[in-house]
């Protein structure tokens, strides 16, 4: 599961529209609203969908600002899968230059 929490900034003559704009958006719920700011939690189940729900809102028209203020990832089944088959500690201790490294995940492609 992961949680994220955002702050829009947002006139208020355009937070009525922006509510129930929001409200349609797959995993995102307003948990305040406050003079100009509008806080919206995103709970998903990957890392996919919550990339997908905050680039939904940063596309909503009207908003002044949008930032992401916290996130939480529950990473203990990748772990555990990460901690199996290898030897984590071994390439952890591993001394590589950076430049070395290649990054290959999957949102490095897709966004």
């Amino acid at each position: 599961m992961n949680i994220s929490s955002v702050l829009i900034i947002a006139k208020k003559e355009h937070q009525d529209k922006l509510l129930k704009e929001i409200k349609l958006i797959k995993d995102c719920s307003v948990e305040l609203n406050e003079n100009d700011k509008i806080i919206v939690i995103i709970e998903s189940e990957c890392l996919d969908d919550e990339l997908k729900a905050y680039k939904s809102l940063e596309a909503l028209k009207n908003i002044i600002s949008i930032n992401m203020v916290f996130s939480y990832q529950d990473l203990d089944e990748d772990i555990q899968k990460a901690s199996e088959g290898k030897n984590l500690l071994e390439k952890l201790e591993k001394k590589e230059n950076a430049k070395d490294i290649e990054y290959y995940g999957n949102i490095f492609q897709k966004y």
